[in-house]
């Protein structure tokens, strides 16, 4: 063989096995980069479900929808029964699929189980783009190494021997340059624990305003009493901001969202040193969380917020309310503590007289100060006591109305109630120091009677009455009640007992003791709160309710939500096949109860439509 040919062969066989190889380092490069990424989406989701706090089901595909971009995201019970799928194609990436497949990387949907909830969730990362940019960077790689193996020839074609010969050293110089640039692809665009933290960070972010969310905030508070061995100055403040709502419906939910990132903007400019740290709790929340805070300082914050909140207001000729409730504790207190302290901050400011919209109530719990009421923690069994023997608390009512004549309604009895001094206290928070103080139960007899007597003085009303879940699973109250209905059981028929769904499963053979006296008794009953729990309709068959009232996560923005309409539209089917209505609550906007109309739900209940009001 002539030595131009053999050299032509040699070259021809470098530049094949430098392309081969090539191509292999590349992918396996690629697989090495989609393994990180998928090692941190699921490092990520995984610490979000344990940061999960609430259990409630729709706030946690939520908070995975608007943390990830998840293609693909099934969440389903252990069981298997499915309780939120979406899903869109990615396509056009079938050669990355094969290419990663021969480095053991698979692109199908990742499973994680979460014990503790009885959850498990399935899902596939965002990867389409850095797929295609992969398999694009491949092709341009294989047609640079096909041109690479073909030069050979070409320079044998058309130039003489002498060339040939003097080419050799070259040629073999680009093919080695051109295997060394394309050993190494483009560069990940981070490692693996940048990514990492990337996707935590993503997790912990609200999206609309980029400030710390609630799990942040979780952890922030967590790792500060850790690190204060439990005992440490601080001030927690939160800034709720009323009529989100009324914003929403009336201009809309970018002019709400306008909103929202304007007072965040607000709360980032107060200029304070050292700054606290800000978080959005919820949608209506923000709060701050100063450490080795004095009573100075407290006061000196409260009145730059109070400015800084007015000034906002007045500059945009806004008329809805803001709330500030600052909790300054010298000791290191729980979080579900020290968020029920700023909830009663937030209810006594809301009490507060003056002029303008901003109004705030600094909680003090050490010094006995001005900005001390008569009710701290310490304080509350005595509270719950002049409640309950001066009978301290209204009944308001919210009509549920019905969508069709054969549909049975009524009015919802909500309760307020007020210290001795006049001032509103949160009901929630009540009721849970009501619990907490073994209360609760005189509490709700309270309750029941004052609902008892209204009904004697409302003879065309059909009332609703509200039992908590502690009541209903007491057994002594289960036997008062029984005979406290039956010296009135002509006012029974007129009486609807609403009792949370999760609230009648802590104990099956009670829940179906009370449903069967109340009914006996010629009482109906409402299983609120219904979606939130995993109770079966084999279930409600045998305790066969009244009524089922749909959770306020299922109605909102329902005009949007496939997944919500289909949930919905199923319960009324098989609600409707066991002769059980059903009703929505919180329904806020007229696209909402349009959309609930036309799926066949038996009543509505919700500021739209009307606002709880005295019912004489």
């Amino acid at each position: 063989m002539k030595l131009p040919t053999r050299l032509s062969l040699l070259s021809w066989s470098c530049a094949l096995l430098s392309a081969v190889l090539s191509f292999w380092l590349f992918w396996q490069s690629a697989a090495i980069q989609i393994s990180q990424l998928q090692q941190t989406h699921q490092a990520a989701i995984q610490q979000l479900l344990a940061n999960h706090l609430t259990g409630d089901t729709k706030i946690l595909t939520r908070q995975l929808s608007v943390s990830f971009q998840l293609p693909y995201l099934k969440v389903s019970q252990l069981d298997g029964a499915v309780l939120h799928e979406q899903e869109t194609t990615e396509s056009g990436i079938e050669l990355a699929g094969i290419a990663l497949g021969l480095f053991g990387v698979s692109l199908q949907p990742t499973e994680i189980r979460d014990e503790l909830h009885g959850l498990k969730v399935s899902y596939s990362p965002a990867l389409q783009m850095l797929l295609q940019q992969l398999q694009w960077q491949s092709l341009l790689l294989c047609l640079s190494s096909a041109l690479l193996v073909l030069l050979p020839f070409y320079r044998v074609k058309n130039q003489p021997m002498r060339k040939q010969a003097h080419s050799i050293h070259p040629m073999e110089t680009v093919a080695h340059q051109a295997e060394v640039q394309s050993v190494v692809p483009t560069p990940a665009p981070a490692t693996g624990t940048t990514a990492a933290d990337y996707l935590l960070e993503l997790a912990l972010v609200d999206q609309l305003t980029g400030l710390p969310n609630r799990q942040q905030f979780v952890r922030s508070y967590e790792t500060l009493l850790k690190n204060a061995n439990a005992v440490h100055h601080c001030l927690f403040v939160v800034i709720r901001c009323e009529n989100l709502n009324d914003i929403n419906q009336q201009q809309g939910y970018i002019a709400g969202d306008l909103y929202i990132k304007e007072m965040a903007d607000q709360l980032r400019q107060l200029g304070l040193d050292p700054a606290p740290a800000l978080f959005r709790l919820n949608h209506t929340d923000f709060c701050l969380l100063q450490e080795d805070a004095s009573l100075e300082q407290a006061q000196q914050i409260a009145k730059m917020l109070l400015q800084q909140c007015q000034h906002y207001l007045q500059q945009k000729d806004l008329t809805h309310p803001v709330h500030l409730g600052l909790v300054l504790t010298h000791q290191g207190k729980a979080l579900g503590e020290l968020l029920a302290l700023a909830d009663t901050a937030i209810g006594l400011a809301r009490q507060q007289h003056g002029k303008g919209s901003v109004r705030l109530y600094l909680y003090n719990d050490q010094e006995h100060s001005a900005h001390q009421t008569s009710f701290s923690p310490q304080n509350w069994r005595q509270l719950l006591d002049d409640i309950i023997e001066h009978q301290l608390l209204s009944l308001l009512g919210q009509m549920v109305q019905p969508l069709n004549k054969a549909s049975r309604s009524y009015t919802e009895l909500l309760v307020r109630f007020r210290s001795k001094d006049e001032q509103l206290l949160p009901t929630a928070l009540v009721l849970d120091m009501a619990a907490k103080l073994d209360r609760l139960v005189e509490l709700e007899k309270l309750i029941v009677e004052q609902a008892i007597a209204l009904a004697a003085r409302l003879p065309n009303q059909t009332l609703g009455i509200n039992l908590s879940a502690g009541a209903v699973q007491d057994e002594q109250f289960v036997a008062w009640l029984d005979r406290r209905l039956s010296r009135d059981t002509e006012l029974c028929n007129r009486l609807v007992f609403e009792i949370s769904e999760q609230g009648l499963q802590h104990n099956l053979r009670l829940s179906k003791r009370l449903l069967d006296l109340l009914h006996q008794q010629g009482a109906r009953v409402t299983v609120e709160r219904f979606g939130m729990g995993i109770t079966s309709f084999k279930f409600f068959r045998e305790l066969k309710p009244d009524f089922v009232k749909l959770d306020g996560s299922y109605t909102r923005q329902i005009e949007d939500d496939k997944n919500n309409q289909y949930f919905i539209r199923l319960m009324v089917d098989l609600a409707h096949r066991i002769g059980i209505a059903v009703l929505a609550e919180n329904v806020e906007t007229a696209a909402e109860k349009q959309m609930l109309e036309s799926l066949l739900v038996d009543g509505l209940q919700g500021y739209y439509l009307n606002k709880p009001a005295a019912l004489e």
